[in-house]
């Protein structure tokens, strides 16, 4: 590797980190990861409604939530790039613009044709914005504190969920399906504003790792390092397996609860949404518990919550009535959300370094992306072959213990002049380099 650096003293740590500063970027990067998940929920809550006012078939209506994910499965690498290149700030901007135009542009919508259009373009912002939400955390946190705003983004998305959940109907009926368009645009004119006046440029980046600011350290990616750090590619395999159980059940658990358990859509729906429902509280727990506990000890709590999630997992389609099905959602719900903080919180400490940030996180998210990709396929075609949804057990439960072993072990090291206090031996060897 190497680095090109002017010859002056450095910086110490504490006069990098600007809580303040900080906390503001996190506000720009957070709120155009939460507007832009609540427009992925759009479409469902009034997707009969939908499709009577614009002439969709069901098919449309799944493309309209499909080509969103798609785009942000393809770009999720290439947006590692283009913030490795332009910095969060911009990297925000562009995907607050995409988000605003693409709603923009779904508001005037006739026809099949120009709202799928509409949904690439806001596609476009949920593969910019799912790497630079964390890519932010990670360019002005120092390692050590990076939990908790992580487990803010992460609650942000149950947030807007919920909140899409909620409001979509009644603004359905007030002012027609165009009302839910509306209302994510003036969501999306404030994240925009948020990007452009709360998160600083990319001359001020901080590199924890050597304790300077991007403007004042240029340090060239190496190729041979990312391929040759393990636990970079251990995260987004745990990723994958993690939500090919997370959305395979999410997407058919109410299906199961009515053609096996026997209870009505209103009641399935219900008691699937609890997953998401205790998000919130799981997320800012996790966030806590990773900022209290050493840098290389954080893939522990990963590890313990796929273990537990291959419990819940085999169990899913297993259980006989809605209210035992209920309360076991609500356990794989917490955990769930356990697993997607602590990842995106340790990928960056795999290399502690600000060059290498931007494509790790989209390295992660890679894996995410695939892993939301195949759930809800994986488990579709094994109840279609096996005829029963209980054939899924065995498969999602081993998935999951396959995660929790190779989550054990990941090696990280902490950035230079973090956790002074953990002076042993062990951390260097645990660095792997």
């Amino acid at each position: 590797m190497q680095v090109a650096t002017e010859t002056m003293k450095a910086p110490s740590k504490s006069s990098l980190y600007n809580p303040k500063v900080a906390w503001l970027a996190l506000v720009g990067g957070l709120l155009i990861y939460f507007v832009n998940s609540a427009a992925q929920y759009k479409v469902p809550p009034i997707m009969v409604e939908l499709n009577e006012a614009l002439g969709l078939s069901l098919v449309d209506s799944g493309w309209l939530m499909s080509i969103m994910s798609l785009l942000g499965l393809v770009l999720a690498l290439p947006a590692g790039a283009i913030i490795e290149k332009i910095g969060v700030k911009w990297a925000t901007v562009a995907a607050a613009s995409f988000q605003l135009v693409g709603s923009l542009v779904g508001t005037f919508a006739t026809g099949f044709g120009l709202m799928l259009f509409s949904r690439a373009l806001e596609g476009v912002a949920l593969g910019l914005c799912n790497v630079s939400a964390f890519a932010v955390i990670a360019a002005f946190f120092p390692p050590e504190k990076r939990g908790l705003p992580n487990s803010l983004n992460t609650a942000s998305y149950t947030v807007s969920v919920f909140l899409m959940m909620n409001v979509a109907v009644p603004l359905n009926t007030d002012f027609g399906w165009q009302g839910v368009w509306w209302f994510v645009n003036a969501l999306s004119v404030l994240a925009l504003l948020a990007a452009l006046f709360f998160i600083p440029g990319k001359s001020h980046e901080v590199d924890f790792e050597d304790n300077k600011t991007i403007g004042e350290t240029q340090e060239r990616i190496s190729i041979k390092r990312l391929l040759t750090t393990p636990a970079i590619w251990i995260i987004p395999c745990v990723f994958i397996v993690f939500n090919i159980g997370y959305y395979g059940i999410s997407t058919y658990g109410p299906t199961y609860l009515v053609e096996t358990v026997g209870a009505d859509q209103a009641t399935a729906n219900l008691a699937v949404s609890w997953m998401s429902l205790v998000g919130l509280p799981a997320a800012l727990i996790a966030g806590v518990a990773l900022d209290k506990i050493k840098v290389k000890n954080r893939k522990w709590i990963a590890a313990v919550a796929m273990f537990l999630l291959a419990v819940g997992y085999f169990l899913a389609f297993s259980m006989p009535s809605v209210e035992s099905e209920t309360a076991l959602l609500i356990f794989v719900g917490f955990v769930c959300t356990i697993v997607p903080v602590s990842l995106y919180t340790i990928g960056p400490d795999t290399i502690p370094s600000a060059a290498y940030a931007a494509i790790i996180i989209a390295i992660v998210t890679f894996g995410q992306n695939i892993g939301m990709t195949l759930g809800p396929l994986v488990v579709g075609y094994i109840v279609d072959a096996a005829g029963a949804f209980e054939a899924c057990a065995a498969p999602l439960g081993v998935l999951a213990v396959i995660g929790g072993i190779i989550m054990m072990f990941v090696k990280v090291r902490p950035a230079k002049g973090s956790e002074k206090q953990d002076v042993d031996a062990g951390l260097v060897a645990d660095g792997g380099e």
